[in-house]
């Protein structure tokens, strides 16, 4: 009796597994999904890979766009415009192969879990096009951002007038960025807020009322006869003026003037190459760096770079010209105070004037100083012509001195008395040589001839 039972419940077992079988079988003939297989929580047990997929689609594909806000604004992005797709397919064609692997035991265990109630859960992956998103994303910031104003100064009659500065706004890309992709990964597609960051201006008006009173300033005349000149020197002039130099911040001629061209406005006018005077683009700007060197020295400012000319400069004293050329010599100084300093330049009555201005603490009673340290006779080159005769000469080049000189600023107390002075540059005017010419031409004895033919 015993046996018969066991025999009878080995034929359950059998009777199950071989209808448990045939039934995977058919399944596996259909390319239908096993029971208890659900993808994204959505039951797709007994479907074909097609109805699975359409199935899916229909389910997942409810929002088309992201609804993203800043302030009372709203701005959506489509899922389309980013060519976002869910991966629906390779979900499908996962479930579609589970217990239809390669290693039997298994295909059976799994299938057989699943015929009592066992579940197996698949996700989606999700994915989209990044450059397209960072394209919105590039596009979005164009209409948010806020580019920071400075606050500016001007000065007239002695009349500091500031204007408030504006702060920017700069879109915080990588943080929207990062937002809009967790979002999509984690398959959640309701509303962000864009956040932004402040961006401060470098000039605020808490800093300009710093700038109250006139450190330096220095004027040289030139003549208004010389029209290409002229014109050179006033369009230096309008690109220095109200210049800000922040603390511990320099300032270079050269960057500030740009290249001397034509396209910038720029004309032939004599300037000096290798101490001669020549034409060239330019010509006269080389008088506003020299200005504006001086108001630098008057305002206690601390040279950096300048450089004499080759030829001592008719509008300035020796030792206190800085000649600039632009990509090869420049005037440079630093602004060594706390607190700004407006540099300001102008043209007036066939003058030009530099003024400094900055803060009231660091005004200081400067004179300048220079000391001829040496004068360098020209030698005198002589050289032979047959164009004149013996004994007669012409000077082809008078020649000039050369000079070596010292520039000292001198700091003073009120009385007028010395503080200390401080050797501020060395400058070199070379000789030019004073050229000779001599005659070789031998000269004809008429005299002598005559007498022979008296006789």
């Amino acid at each position: 009796m015993k046996r018969q039972k066991i025999f009878f419940l080995a034929t359950l077992v059998m009777l199950y597994c071989f209808g448990l079988t045939y039934k995977s079988y058919c399944m596996s003939k259909e390319s239908k999904i096993y029971k208890n297989i659900y993808i994204e929580n959505i039951d797709v047990s007994g479907l074909t890979e097609s109805d699975a997929i359409k199935k899916l689609n229909k389910s997942l594909y409810k929002k088309d766009s992201i609804e993203l806000f800043y302030g009372d604004k709203k701005y959506n992005l489509s899922l389309n415009e980013i060519n976002f797709k869910f991966k629906v397919e390779d979900a499908v064609n996962t479930a579609i192969n589970i217990g239809r692997g390669s290693d039997f035991f298994n295909n059976t265990k799994t299938k057989f879990n699943l015929s009592i109630g066992k579940s197996i859960k698949l996700n989606v992956d999700t994915e989209y096009d990044k450059a397209k998103l960072n394209e919105y994303i590039n596009n979005l910031s164009k209409e948010i951002d806020i580019a920071p104003v400075d606050a500016t100064i001007t000065v007239e009659n002695n009349n500091f007038n500031i204007s408030k500065e504006v702060y920017g706004v700069n879109l915080k890309k990588e943080a929207l960025l990062s937002e809009i992709d967790k979002n999509i990964k984690n398959k959640k597609f309701g509303n962000i807020n864009i956040y932004t960051e402040t961006i401060n201006p470098k000039y605020t008006y808490e800093k300009l009322v710093n700038i109250n009173t006139l450190l330096g300033q220095y004027e040289t005349k030139f003549n208004s006869k010389n029209q290409n000149r002229v014109s050179n020197i006033k369009l230096a002039i309008n690109k220095i003026n109200n210049v800000l130099i922040d603390y511990n911040e320099e300032f270079s001629f050269n960057n500030i003037i740009g290249k001397r061209s034509t396209e910038q406005g720029f004309k032939s006018a004599p300037i000096i190459v290798n101490g001669e005077m020549q034409l060239g683009m330019g010509g006269g700007i080389c008088q506003v760096s020299s200005t504006v060197y001086n108001a630098a020295l008057y305002s206690g400012l601390e040279i950096v770079q300048a450089r004499n000319h080759s030829i001592p400069s008719g509008y300035i004293e020796k030792g206190r010209d800085a000649t600039v050329s632009y990509g090869n010599i420049d005037l440079i100084f630093k602004n060594n105070y706390k607190s700004p300093i407006l540099i300001k330049n102008e043209v007036r009555d066939n003058k030009i004037i530099t003024t400094i201005y900055g803060n009231e603490n660091d005004k200081k009673i400067v004179d300048i100083r220079t000391d001829i340290a040496g004068i360098i006779k020209p030698k005198t080159i002589e050289k032979e012509s047959k164009a004149l005769y013996e004994g007669e000469t012409r000077i082809e080049s008078k020649g000039r001195n050369g000079y070596k000189v010292k520039t000292y600023r001198v700091y003073k107390n009120e009385d007028g008395s010395s503080i200390n002075e401080e050797l501020i540059n060395e400058s070199y005017y070379p000789p030019k040589n004073k050229v000779l010419i001599k005659g070789t031409k031998k000269k004809v004895d008429t005299t002598k001839n005559l007498n022979s033919e008296i006789i």
